[in-house]
Order: structure tokens, then C-alpha cells, then sequence
């Protein structure tokens, strides 16, 4: 397949390098320069990325580079896959918007509902766009130019729109990753189950001391989830199920979907799942407050929850509380600046209805 892969960080420069071993036409497109610009400027110099695989040795992947929107969607491409933080998605669906020609399936991982504005934006140029919950592997630059993948999924779903077209869009998706098997009710249950919406904020706000205390010495995954940090996600993880169910979905938590995504052997405790993450896959840190688990799981993730919680009438106390103490060790006002749904387009239950049974 023709695939644009957009951003160039430590995920969408791995999963570029992977679908490229996998014989596909890859072109990396840095959207912007507003990080990550050492390590593009390594590829662009040496011609692709150095990737460390699960097993193996370091090799080197030759990738197709470039900084213009318009080189990289001048030609009808068959998948784009989106590896950006979910702010970008409302401006990035405006930019394919003016250079796109068209594209079978767009994939976008763990973007808190970011699917609404491209479907909006392009549906006359898309067969149907895909969100999930997180990307089929997880990695970290290890230094500029190059990537060390850290862990892959055993199965990742996908929601759809336009949800009549998800047998479509499975298909699609399944020839870029094979761990692409299974289907969400709709893109929603996609966002919900995203599981930086409960790690990484209970886990950062409650970590807050240490984090900064340690400077860099840290391992959230193993350090900071006690008996009393998992008693405050299961409040959080209780708000997000009721509103799933009020949309038709079947109940599941953290923990349960965590090991659908990561284990093998479902017959496995799913707490056990997570401590052998936690223990073998988990990434150290973060180093500072400063860090994408407030800055754009707070807002964005958080946001999105107490926003679906106002339009369904299901109560978010312990989101709303989170995104309060979140905004106050940052000195942000997150309240004022999180996702909506107006914000993505939905104004109305009824929109937001016809948008998930489109």
C-alpha cells in the first residue's frame, strides 16, 4: 500500500521504518517543528532510522522524508496513518483538507475523538477513518536518528466512521498491522478506552511530588500505582464506564482492557498483565511535570470525559477534580481549555448520535 505516515517522533518514525518492512510505499511527513526536530533532521541526513526491533539488532530502515504537505499527498495514497499528539488533529484534518487527493483509510491512535474533524473535514476524499486506542507498538528515540520499539500490542481495536463502513475499514487497517482485528461499537468506545486517559492522569497528578523530587529518576509504571492510586482509578475508570454504557457499550475496565490489548493469555489475571508491563515495556518517567500526560491527556482526555459526562447527564466528579489539581501544578486553567464536543463539531446529543451511527 501507499502510506503517509504523519509525524516523526519516537511512534510515527517506528511505525513508518515497520510498515516499510513490510513492503509498503512509506512516505514520513514532519508536520511541524515544534519538537522532535533533531531527530528528523538525523533521518533526513543519514536517509531513514536506525530501529532497534523487540528482538534482534539495530538496523537500518532507508524512509522517505519531507517537510511539504503537498509532496506528500500530491498522489493518491491508500492509508494514512497519524502519529501526532491529539491537539494537532483538528488543525491537521484543515491541512489534508486544502492537499490531500484522496486516501482509502485514515488511522488515527489515541486522539480523544480527533476522528470527528477529519471524517468532517474529508469525507469526500476518504472511504472511512479509523480511531484506536493506541498505536500497535510502543517505542522511545534513543537517540537522534534513532528508535528502540519497547512493546507491541497483541490486539488492537478500531471505531469507524462512517460505522456502516467498519468491515471496510478493518480490512484496510489489517494489511498495515496485523494486530488490527477487532472492531469498537463506535468511535467513542475508541476514545474512552485509551488507557493514557487513566494511567497517565491519575498516575502524573498523584505522582506530582516525586516526579519532581527525583529529576528524571523515575518509573511511573512501577512506582506509582499503590493500593490507594488504584482505589482513585476506579472511580475514574467507574465515571468512564458509565458513560460507555449509556452509549451502548459493555462494560469493561482499565484493567480488563488492558490485558485485551497486551496479553496472550486471557485466562491471565489482568493485574498481572499490567505489572509484567509495568515491569518489561513500561517507559521511565516522565521526567517533569512538563510532560504530555498533563499537557494533553488532562485537557484533551479528561476534557473529552467530563464533556460526553455534561451531554449524557453522568456524573465526573473525580475527572473534574483531577483536571482542577492538574491545571493548578502546572498553572493552567484546563477547565477553560479542554476538548468539548462542540469544540469537535457536536453540539447536540442527537449529533452526537448520528455521528456514531452514521
Amino acid at each position: 500500500m501507499k502510506v503517509c505516515v504523519l509525524g516523526s517522533g519516537a511512534s510515527g518514525s517506528a511505525h513508518a521504518a515497520l510498515l516499510a518492512l513490510g513492503g509498503h510505499d512509506v512516505t514520513l511527513l514532519k508536520t511541524t517543528r515544534l519538537m522532535n526536530n533533531e531527530h528528523f533532521d538525523a533521518m533526513s541526513v543519514s536517509g531513514g532510522l536506525w530501529l532497534t526491533p523487540l528482538q534482534g539488532q539495530e538496523r537500518f530502515v532507508p524512509l522517505k522524508l519531507t517537510r511539504n504537505w503537498r509532496e506528500a499527498t500530491a498522489q493518491p495514497v491508500d492509508a494514512i496513518f497519524i502519529s501526532t499528539q491529539s491537539h494537532a488533529h483538528p488543525t491537521l484534518a484543515q491541512k489534508l483538507a486544502e492537499a490531500l487527493i484522496s486516501a482509502r483509510i485514515i488511522i488515527a491512535p489515541a486522539c480523544y475523538l480527533g476522528s470527528a474533524p477529519l471524517w468532517r473535514a474529508l469525507s469526500e476524499r476518504v472511504e472511512v477513518v479509523a480511531e484506536g486506542e493506541s498505536p500497535p507498538y510502543d517505542a522511545r528515540v534513543t537517540r537522534p536518528g534513532r528508535v528502540r520499539l519497547c512493546f507491541k500490542n497483541v490486539r488492537n481495536a478500531l471505531g469507524f466512521l462512517p460505522n456502516s463502513r467498519a468491515a471496510l475499514g478493518l480490512e484496510l487497517a489489517a494489511q498495515l498491522f496485523e494486530t488490527y482485528r477487532y472492531k469498537r461499537a463506535h468511535v467513542v468506545e475508541s476514545a474512552l478506552r485509551n488507557p493514557n486517559l487513566i494511567l497517565h492522569t491519575v498516575g502524573c497528578v498523584l505522582s506530582a511530588s516525586r516526579i519532581e523530587y527525583s529529576q528524571g529518576e523515575f518509573w511511573m509504571y512501577r512506582e506509582g500505582f499503590t493500593d490507594a492510586v488504584w482505589r482513585v482509578i476506579k472511580r475514574l475508570d467507574d465515571e468512564k464506564c458509565a458513560i460507555l454504557t449509556q452509549l451502548g457499550c459493555t462494560r469493561s475496565d482499565y484493567l480488563t482492557d488492558c490485558q485485551f490489548r497486551n496479553e496472550s493469555d486471557l485466562s491471565r489475571a489482568p493485574i498481572e498483565t499490567f505489572r509484567a508491563y509495568a515491569a518489561q515495556g513500561g517507559p521511565k518517567g516522565p521526567q517533569s511535570l512538563q510532560t504530555r500526560f498533563l499537557t494533553e491527556d488532562v485537557p484533551n482526555g479528561l476534557g473529552l470525559l467530563t464533556s460526553l459526562g455534561q451531554a449524557l447527564n453522568v456524573p465526573t466528579p473525580t475527572a473534574e477534580a483531577l483536571t482542577v489539581l492538574a491545571g493548578a501544578l502546572l498553572g493552567e486553567d484546563f477547565q477553560k481549555t479542554r476538548r468539548t464536543l462542540r469544540a469537535l463539531g457536536v453540539n447536540s446529543r442527537e449529533e452526537l448520535d448520528d455521528l456514531l451511527n452514521s
